[in-house]
């Protein structure tokens, strides 16, 4: 994931982490086709819409002046949560 994003070896926390949300999210047959997050939490892993790819560029809105842009650029490196 690190290589096909052309980050430097710098974020390589950040992709390891994502590829441990990815792998609980992800199918396994060994624990009769559910989700490693379904069998600990026993909630709906299935919302694969929010995944996105690792390194890519996002977009976040952002509340300034009137006059000022809406949205911002940056690369996706992980998820927030909002508490």
């Amino acid at each position: 994931m690190l290589s096909s994003s052309k980050l430097s070896k710098s974020f390589w926390a950040k992709a390891l982490m994502y590829s441990c949300l990815l792998i609980n999210r992800l199918i396994s047959s060994m624990i009769g086709g559910k989700t490693l997050m379904e069998v600990c939490s026993e909630k709906d892993a299935q919302a694969y819409n929010s995944l996105r790819i690792f390194g890519c560029s996002v977009y976040y809105h952002v509340e300034e002046d009137k006059l000022d842009p809406r949205v911002k650029k940056c690369v996706f490196l992980r998820f927030y949560r909002k508490c």
